[in-house]
C-alpha cells in the first residue's frame, strides 16, 4: 500500500484513478479504506471519515480544506464549493486568481474557506454547499437539490433554495444523548453489535434486521 501512495504523486488523472480503485480492492472497499482516505488527505487535502461513503470520492465536486466526519452519506453529484470569484478585481475570470489557469501566479488568490462536516450527514443528490457554509452539524440532513447558504445545526433538516429548516430530527433531550453516546466512534462491528442500544436512544425499534 506504501508504495502505491507513493506512485500517486503522478500528477496523471487516469495514472490516480487506476490506482484508486486499486486501492479500494486491496482495503476492502471505499467504505472502510483508511488506505484511500490517507490518498485523499495527503494529496487532495481532504479529510474523509470511516464509513462515509459516496459522493465525496468525486474529485469533480470535492475541494481542499474540506473535514468530513466518520458515517457520512453524501449522494452523487454534490458540490461542495468553497470561494467565490472576487467582485471588486477588475477580472473575475480565474486567469487572475488561480495557479492552474496562470502558472506565473505564486498562489490562488481566492479566499478558499474551510468547511467541516459532522458523523452521520446525510446530504442528498445535486445539493450545493456554498463557501458561506463553515459547519454541518452531527446527525444534520441535507435534501436533494438543496443550495446551502449558512451553517446547518445538529440533527437539522433543511431543503430547499436557499436550504431552510423544514424541521429537527428529534427533540433537544434525544439530540443531547445522541451526542452523549458518541456512537459513531465504534468501528463497523462493534456498531452492528450495539444497534440496538443505539435505537432504543431514540425509541426506534430495530425489528428489521430480525425479518
Amino acid at each position: 500500500m506504501s508504495l502505491l501512495i507513493f506512485l500517486y504523486r503522478i500528477p496523471n488523472r487516469r495514472v490516480r484513478a487506476l490506482i484508486r480503485r486499486i486501492v479500494t480492492i486491496l482495503d476492502g472497499g471505499f467504505l472502510y479504506s483508511r488506505t484511500l482516505r490517507e490518498i485523499f488527505l495527503k494529496y487532495h487535502g481532504v479529510q474523509i471519515g470511516y464509513g462515509t461513503y459516496g459522493g465525496c470520492f468525486a474529485l469533480g465536486n470535492i475541494r481542499p480544506n474540506i473535514e468530513i466526519g466518520r458515517y457520512c452519506s453524501i449522494a452523487p453529484r454534490v458540490d461542495f464549493i468553497r470561494a467565490n470569484h472576487p467582485l471588486g478585481d477588475p477580472t473575475m475570470h480565474p486567469i487572475a486568481h488561480r495557479v492552474d489557469f496562470n502558472p506565473s501566479l505564486k498562489r490562488d488568490r481566492f479566499n478558499w474557506t474551510k468547511l467541516k462536516i459532522g458523523n452521520d450527514v446525510w446530504i442528498g443528490q445535486n445539493a450545493v454547499v456554498l463557501p458561506s457554509c463553515r459547519n454541518i452539524g452531527n446527525g444534520a440532513v441535507i435534501g436533494a437539490g438543496s443550495i446551502v447558504t449558512k451553517d446547518v445545526p445538529a440533527y437539522t433538516v433543511v431543503a430547499g433554495n436557499p436550504a431552510r429548516t423544514i424541521k429537527m430530527r428529534f427533540d433537544l433531550e434525544t439530540s443531547n444523548r445522541l451526542e452523549d453516546s458518541n456512537w459513531w466512534e465504534l468501528d463497523q462491528n462493534e456498531l452492528i453489535e450495539e444497534l440496538d442500544s443505539l435505537f432504543t436512544i431514540t425509541g426506534c425499534r430495530h425489528d428489521h434486521l430480525n425479518l
